[in-house]
């Protein structure tokens, strides 16, 4: 479905709910339609903030330290802030804030049809210039900043969450015990799995009732071999499933590794909390995670019981060279219609101290490209150099589909990962889902 008319069918859907949200911005959530807060029907008195997020999360602790800091040095009240957690419920609130045209000075947005509706009502400042205009774009990771550049027009309006890597963390008793080593490329990694599963191991926890976990094996080929170029091409009815290399290659590495019970029994009703609490209690030899579970590992990996590795090749083809999934997380948006003066100081000071409240402060890596503090766990200096030079992002599916084909997609991965249908089966049903 073409962004436009996604965007529209977005916007459409919750019309009817916009009568409801008479006096939303200037309530207890403080929005940007609030002139005199924002700044442009009077003196600015705080800066109000709507982030789909907890008290615990990464993004509240890194925004609610600098905003604060940042208020108290200028005069302004503390800054208001409207945490949604669940992510339904965020994006019906995003939605209804667009449709209103009452959005807060500063509020979580996805790159995709959300971000589109924003920038249709000119409540998004273009991030990629004003990091150009303090002189700070070169000190992002590229790879960042790739992750959030506009499909559209190549700009980029949202700022980073923080810099997420995702690899495998795997059992390096476990693997030294069988005389195994960290797999390189598919072929590799299936056939670890199958001398892990001859010896009574679990070779793979997933948590395959996450959409997502299951989908990442789907497209973790068709990423190496065309970073964005199938799915693109899939979306606009130029690409399918039966007829691309990469595409049939993750159904075949999805089919195989359900069929084969590489993953744990129950895989499809297992949560991701219940797979992390299985993996680092003991199940498993290997876990697709990521830097977000730095914390979980360290101890673990302090006593020499795990080792990681990134993302392999598919073997025989040509492999873009990164193979570590980055992204940004769940991007952050300035209103362009209340951003004066002070929201450019503002942005500016985030800048220059993001990197030090997501290192003390909320212990995840910096999309910004400075020098790490002492006194991190090893894992931090132990990942860096695998995707410190990266340039190419991380491509989620899952964010760039329509709802409609998303969920129709999702239901025959779950029928390819069991064995209830032939990768051929698949690959028919999923061209099945995009008209030309």
């Amino acid at each position: 479905m073409k962004m436009k008319k996604l965007t529209a069918l977005l916007l459409a859907g919750v019309m009817v709910m916009s009568a409801a949200l008479t006096g939303c911005g200037s309530g207890d959530s403080g929005s940007g339609s609030e002139k005199d807060s924002g700044g442009q029907a009077g003196e600015r008195k705080k800066i109000t903030v709507l982030l789909r997020s907890s008290e615990t999360s990464a993004k509240y602790i890194i925004l609610k330290k600098l905003l604060t800091e940042f208020s108290e040095e200028n005069g302004l009240e503390e800054p208001e802030f409207e945490l949604v957690s669940g992510d339904a419920d965020y994006v019906t609130k995003l939605q209804l804030y667009i449709n209103s045209n009452s959005l807060p000075d500063i509020y979580g947005c996805a790159n995709g049809a959300l971000s589109a509706a924003a920038k249709d009502i000119d409540a998004m400042v273009n991030v990629g210039d004003e990091l150009e205009r303090i002189g700070m774009k070169d000190d992002m990771n590229s790879a960042v900043y790739d992750f959030f550049t506009d499909a559209d027009d190549g700009n980029v309006y949202l700022f980073p969450e923080s810099l997420n890597c995702e690899f495998f963390f795997y059992r390096k008793d476990i693997f030294d015990k069988y005389d195994l080593e960290a797999p390189k490329d598919w072929d590799e990694f299936l056939a670890v799995c199958k001398t892990l599963k001859e010896k009574g191991e679990i070779p793979v926890v997933v948590a395959g009732k996450e959409n997502w976990q299951l989908m990442r094996y789907l497209s973790f080929a068709p990423w190496r071999m065309t970073k964005d170029g199938f799915i693109k091409g899939y979306m606009e009815g130029t690409e399918t499933f039966s007829d691309n290399i990469a595409a049939k290659s993750g159904a075949e590495l999805l089919h195989t590794m359900g069929t084969e019970e590489y993953f744990q029994g129950g895989f499809l009703s297992t949560d991701y909390t219940a797979a992390t609490d299985l993996f680092f209690g003991g199940t498993g030899c290997m876990w697709y995670s990521g830097s977000g579970q730095i914390t979980q590992a360290s101890e673990m990996y302090e006593a020499g019981e795990l080792g990681f590795f990134a993302v392999p090749d598919v073997k025989g083809e040509d492999n873009m060279d990164t193979n570590v999934p980055i992204h940004g997380g769940f991007g952050t948006a300035f209103n362009a219609q209340t951003y004066d003066d002070t929201m450019k100081e503002c942005f500016q000071y985030i800048c220059e101290n993001y990197s030090e409240a997501c290192y003390k402060e909320a212990k995840v890596f910096s999309p910004f490209n400075d020098e790490m503090p002492e006194g991190l766990d090893s894992l931090f200096y132990d990942l860096y150099p695998m995707f410190e030079t990266a340039t190419d992002a991380w491509v989620s599916w899952d964010d760039k589909l329509d709802s409609a084909t998303l969920t129709s997609l999702v239901d025959e991965q779950q029928k390819l990962a069991q064995g209830s249908e032939t990768p051929e089966e698949f690959e028919k049903a999923a061209d099945s889902f995009i008209t030309k």
